[in-house]
């Protein structure tokens, strides 16, 4: 295989890949290097969903039925408040697939568009000539090759290998994802010990459950009278393990074994201010392009790429420089478009998810911001849509509930708060600079803005009630 390509990618996840294929679908020579094994290659996790429009929106053959690689298609969600009470259904198609098996798919499309790849590959540090990025240095096998390419894309998750080890002055941060910036998620196999009786997920609409308060889900699994068991919260897997047994003593299950144990973590924090570099872009949990309603950065890092498909192809057709100038209108459409959206949401979540069980007791009770259709907007549209008369009725039920002592003034102060913050968060990334001279003054204010924003705390506390 020859070591250079217009477009060297480092790391064959969905992202990489899906850039890679895309990018190789215009012409553009492509190479893909990944630490695993190519039979390894997405074996980090055992399944995962997706949205069921993202096949068609991308241009990606949805999984076959009768395949190992497709689970199911549900569509029914349902939300549930602390205890398990009041119910809100969420109606939005959803695929589940095992990872592995979609992945091994993903990288034989890529082949097909001569795409290449070179798996068992240790990224060890960028070479630059003149402040440009010409290729990368790896290891394979105890020896040590080059990779010389237009443009060297971070596509290694939430590690961020490449984007780390930048030069300081390279003009994208090179920050790490700090420990209490992750979500710590474990993910459990259970199998039901009397699956004939009543039990999570054989109620209506109960395809696919969530537990928003104690951030806990029920999901579908592939096999028989089995679902997986899933949770996630700062601070580290400790944490998460408190929050399942507080969960389990105020939404007791019936009885299950489990089967497996999976662990994993997901970034909750701003992207890099630039994504791009001189020759260079990150995508993907590299960047921080998480959901943040749902840890999921696949469909919003495919978003990104198709941006950048368009950027860097233009570019390279006219036979220019893959600079950080020309490369700047990946910035612009990105975070003015997709970026400022879940920048808001982002900025938002310490407000909801700090909240206390009687406050989101109340919204789930009363069918507001805690409802179907609100959760439905989120995950069609990244955002609430709320029309003036709603918004009356929100204020009444706000007062409402201060009256009655149903929800507390200080939860009230602190949502109003963050959905400022937010609102300003979200406006600034819509006017993000058209001039790359600009950029360092927009920088200052954004990060002004991102300094009124807490990062997520632990807050469960058991108080079962009868």
């Amino acid at each position: 295989m020859k070591n250079t390509a217009d477009i060297i990618i480092i790391g064959a996840g969905p992202v990489g890949i899906y850039l890679g294929w895309q990018l190789a679908k215009r012409n553009n020579s492509v190479i893909i290097l990944e630490r695993n094994s190519r039979k390894d290659a997405g074996s980090k996790m055992d399944q995962f969903h997706l949205e069921t429009m993202v096949f068609e929106k991308y241009g990606i053959p949805p999984p076959m039925e009768g395949t190992d690689e497709l689970i199911t298609n549900f569509e029914y969600t349902s939300y549930y408040g602390p205890y398990g009470k009041y119910q809100q259904v969420m109606k939005y198609p959803v695929t589940a697939m095992r990872f592995q098996f979609f992945i091994q798919r993903l990288i034989g499309l890529a082949e097909e568009n001569n795409v290449h790849f070179q798996f068992s590959t240790e990224y060890k540090e960028v070479l630059i000539k003149d402040n440009h990025i010409i290729g990368i240095k790896v290891e394979k096998e105890g020896n040590i090759q080059e990779f010389l390419g237009k443009l060297i894309v971070d596509a290694t998750g939430s590690s961020a290998v490449v984007r780390s080890s930048l030069p300081k002055n390279f003009g994208v941060e090179t920050f790490k994802i700090e420990e209490d910036e992750k979500m710590y998620v474990i993910q459990r196999v259970i199998q039901w010990k009397n699956p004939d009786e009543p039990h999570p997920g054989t109620g209506e609409y109960e395809e696919s459950i969530s537990w928003l308060y104690y951030k806990t889900w029920l999901a579908p699994h592939f096999l028989p009278n089995a679902n997986i068991f899933g949770g996630g919260q700062p601070g580290g897997y400790g944490n998460q393990e408190k929050a399942t047994e507080i969960f389990l003593k105020e939404v007791p299950f019936p009885l299950y074994d489990i089967l497996e144990i999976h662990k994993a973590t997901t970034a909750y924090r701003r992207p890099p201010y630039s994504l791009v570099g001189n020759g260079f872009l990150c995508v993907g949990d590299s960047a921080c392009m998480s959901k943040s309603f749902s840890g999921e950065a696949i469909e919003s890092s495919w978003n990104a790429s198709l941006i950048a498909v368009e950027v860097i192809d233009r570019v390279l057709k006219k036979d220019q420089k893959l600079t950080m100038e020309n490369l700047w209108q990946i910035n612009i459409q990105y975070f003015r478009g997709r970026g400022a959206k879940l920048a808001a949401l982002l900025a938002q979540i310490p407000g909801a998810a700090n909240t206390t069980k009687k406050d989101v007791t109340y919204l789930f009770k009363h069918n507001f911001i805690f409802s179907g259709r609100d959760f439905t907007s989120m995950w069609e549209n990244l955002e609430l849509e709320i029309s003036f008369g709603r918004i009356l009725k929100i204020v009444s039920l706000f007062l409402w509930g201060l009256l009655t002592r149903q929800f507390s003034r200080k939860a009230l102060s602190t949502m109003l708060r963050y959905m400022k913050i937010s609102g300003r968060i979200r406006k600034h990334y819509e006017e993000y600079p058209e001039n790359i001279n600009d950029f360092e003054q927009w920088v200052e204010i954004a990060e002004k803005l991102w300094n009124q924003v807490e990062k997520m705390k632990f807050t469960l506390v058991s108080d079962q009630i009868s």
